[in-house]
């Protein structure tokens, strides 16, 4: 009899056979379907609650290993337990070296945690928390934004160079343009320049394998002097810098027919590649 049976199950055909696979799995399509078909305000509420749920339970879970570790520590005999302490001592100082050791080999960055001044502008330091490969030559996001008191249009610097200004300020963060990017554009002059003529600069952007450049339009033919490099640097009557901000470098400079001329400017293309930390400034007369 059980033979027979064998037989007639081994006789089944290739679609019965399938077709009992399939019902194997209806359940589960079913909860699937069911899953979806719940209202997402429904699953949010359920996810909620989970969450409510599974943070007491790891509470419990954590009281729990202390109450084990504890009960340890007890059952310990004296010698034991001045062993444990001895190791627990020379495990501390290891991790005190260890910090030490790291903190001598990272920059200072202690001017970065708090705010000064540089004449009538309060500067407020930020921390550079985004930056994409596709706009890294463009513009970056910083950690500080309107609650902080930064609103767009605010100069960005960093070690005394000009580094952009923000494009669009949010809640906490802010969204910086940088001063190679080609929408980048304000006005500066001629270190030295007695006249502080005004003159034009823009960002001609660059790549990875490319100097950090811009172009200086309006420079006026009176301050060229044959060879010699031009410093370009910030105005005050901008509202944004402070004076004498380093902007850029014209490194060579002929003097050309007619009152004014244009030159490609050299931008600190290893401060801009390497951005962690900015400063913003906020003007206190605004």
């Amino acid at each position: 009899m059980k033979d027979s049976k064998k037989f007639s199950e081994n006789c089944l055909t290739v679609a019965d056979k399938r077709r009992n696979i399939h019902s194997h799995y209806l359940p589960l399509v079913f909860i699937i379907a069911l899953v979806w078909l719940i209202p997402a305000s429904l699953r949010n509420n359920i996810k909620f609650a989970f969450a409510y749920v599974q943070v007491p339970i790891h509470a419990a879970s954590v009281q729990l290993e202390n109450l084990r570790s504890a009960f340890f520590k007890g059952t310990l005999s004296k010698g034991d337990l001045v062993t444990f302490c001895e190791n627990l001592m020379r495990e501390n100082i290891a991790l005190q070296l260890k910090v030490t050791t790291s903190a001598e080999n990272v920059p200072d960055i202690s001017k970065f945690e708090r705010e000064y001044r540089i004449g009538n502008f309060m500067v407020k330091p930020a921390r550079v928390i985004r930056r994409d490969i596709a706009s890294w030559t463009n513009e970056l996001i910083v950690d500080v934004g309107t609650n902080h008191g930064v609103a767009e249009g605010m100069g960005i610097i960093s070690q005394n160079y000009v580094v952009g200004r923000i494009k669009s300020a949010y809640a906490k963060t802010s969204v910086v343009e940088l001063i190679s990017s080609p929408q980048f554009r304000m006005v500066v002059h001629a270190r030295g320049d007695a006249t502080r003529s005004p003159i034009v600069f823009s960002g001609n952007g660059h790549n990875f394998f490319s100097q950090a450049t811009g172009v200086a339009t309006n420079i006026p033919r009176e301050i060229i002097s044959d060879g010699e490099p031009i410093n370009l640097v910030t105005s005050e009557l901008s509202g944004v810098f402070p004076k004498n901000i380093s902007v850029g470098l014209i490194k060579s400079s002929r003097k050309h027919e007619g009152s004014f001329f244009s030159s490609n400017v050299t931008l600190n293309n290893d401060l801009l590649s390497k951005l962690y930390q900015v400063a913003i400034l906020i003007n206190l007369r605004d």
